[in-house]
């Protein structure tokens, strides 16, 4: 009998080994992890007699460790404050500060655990919880310095707040305090810190170091989680061997099918209306984003190309009177609907202040409609960085049991004029994922939790002046070219 509870007890002290491991939060990813500043680890904590912070040190490797300012009140740790675990609080009074990490411009991406409590008081907005100021004679919102802030004047729970930049330094920095001088300083409490000198490779990869920090601090994963967007430059891009496959896909992993009836190289002496609707203002399709009109003369196929033409033109009375005024364009989409699967066109936006768009739509019921965006593009905007910025969305407007509106949206910054030439894009489109790529490379990827309706696919320009500007006429007509669009399924 006391061989058999030996055993037992010693069965159960290792069931609750491992128990405790399991739930033990692992560490954050590892790779590029610069700064690693952890209030749940007292050993990195140096402080006084009265808890008060003197240096915090940093878990990178990489020694790059916090000191406190010389102003008054430093930052106390305070115990078992949150999930079990101590946090630096914040006076509004001092700060951390540290050395430069990274003299040379590159990417950088920054998380951080922080929340205020009631009893620490409404404080001015803007506050900063990181900053990094290579540049002194700027302030840390002047790129290529940086800083992350939150415009919250009161309490608020635990959160996770990122950044992700690309082509700037690292530090010297601060934690809970502008690097240099001493305004913006923090009042609340801060239980972790990462920087990593490079982006997040992939959505997977975004979604791991979020949930190291919800799991180890009980925070609620940001939505945002669910999402990742390519920072920086493509890297290498795929050759194009075989034009029957998709271009992010040459090894043909997803066993493809080419859809003869949503795809179309254009090479006819006219669009293909069995294949193509073009709105004209009958029914109850659109007209069109005011003051643009969609016309079919502004839709055609010449040069292997299907051609959609912003101009200025002088329009009936009729329309005049619906808001239409000056300017003309055209929508093109497909008569039948195409569901999940792979979708690619090489396509130029066109080089004005209209837009080029390449999305799919499905809006003929009033309890189901959605929208994904694959591209819309500014090829020539109020402000010239914009005319890098590939922007993408997913809408939802309506379902059975709401019509709240959705969107989950995000851009990358093409290191190169988006109307200046042809790219290949993408879109896979997955029952459980969403991936948009440019010329074969992976650029955006978000979870699927809205989209399992067939859509058409669709092609336009728009007058879209609040976003882009107001088109300038020495620019029309201009041109959105788009040389193909080929959409495949997925092999058994």
């Amino acid at each position: 009998m006391a061989i058999l509870k030996t055993w037992l007890l010693a069965l159960l002290l290792t069931v609750s080994f491992v128990c405790a491991a399991a739930q033990a939060p692992s560490g954050p990813p590892a790779s590029g992890l610069v700064l690693w500043l952890d209030a749940a680890d007292p050993a990195t904590l140096t402080v006084d007699a009265q808890n008060q912070l003197k240096r915090w040190t940093d878990k990178s490797a990489h020694s790059n460790h916090a000191t406190v300012d010389e102003a008054g009140a430093p930052p106390q740790r305070i115990e078992n404050a949150l999930n079990g675990h101590s946090v630096v609080r914040f006076s509004g009074s001092s700060g951390m500060l540290g050395r430069s990490i990274r003299a040379v411009k590159g990417p950088a991406t920054v998380l951080i655990v922080s929340r205020r409590l009631a009893e620490q008081g409404d404080v001015d907005p803007w506050q900063r919880l990181f900053s990094s100021r290579p540049q002194t004679a700027n302030n840390d919102n002047v790129l290529p310095n940086f800083a992350i802030s939150l415009a919250q004047t009161g309490a608020y729970e635990p959160t996770v707040s990122v950044l992700e930049l690309f082509d700037v330094p690292i530090g010297p920095f601060a934690v809970g305090r502008n690097a240099v001088g001493t305004a913006e300083n923090f009042r609340g409490d801060i239980a972790e810190v990462l920087v990593y000198d490079r982006p997040f490779a992939s959505l997977a990869d975004r979604q791991r170091a979020f949930q190291y920090l919800a799991d180890k601090w009980s925070v609620a994963v940001p939505a945002s989680a669910d999402t990742w967007t390519r920072v920086g430059p493509l890297g290498p891009v795929p050759p194009l061997v075989d034009p029957g496959l998709p271009l992010s896909d040459q090894a043909n992993a997803g066993r493809w099918l080419l859809d003869t009836t949503l795809s179309d190289d254009f090479n006819g002496a006219t669009l293909d209306r069995t294949r193509w609707h073009v709105n004209n203002g009958i029914g109850n399709e659109s007209l069109g984003r005011k003051p643009a009109l969609f016309t079919e003369r502004n839709a055609s196929v010449n040069n292997g190309n299907l051609n959609i033409v912003f101009r200025k033109e002088t329009l009936a009375q009729k329309y005049v009177a619906l808001g239409y005024k000056d300017y003309t364009s055209a929508m093109v989409r497909t008569n039948e609907r195409g569901f999940y699967g792979y979708y690619e066109a090489r396509a130029k936006p066109m080089n004005s202040a209209a837009s080029s768009a390449f999305w799919l739509a499905w809006t003929g019921m009033a309890d189901n409609a959605t929208e994904i965006d694959i591209f819309e593009i500014g090829g020539k905007t109020k402000n010239a960085a914009s005319d890098r910025s590939y922007n993408m969305n997913a809408h939802l407007w309506a379902t059975p049991h709401s019509t709240e509106h959705i969107a989950d949206g995000s851009t990358w910054t093409s290191p190169w004029r988006l109307a200046s030439d042809f790219h290949v894009y993408g879109f896979d489109w997955q029952p459980d994922t969403l991936r948009w790529y440019v010329d074969g490379v992976l650029v955006r990827e978000s979870k699927n939790s809205h989209f399992f309706f067939p859509m058409q696919i669709v092609f336009d320009s728009e007058a879209m002046w609040k976003w882009f500007g107001v088109v300038d006429d020495a620019d029309l007509p201009s041109t959105f070219e788009v040389d193909y669009i080929r959409r495949w399924q997925r092999g058994s």
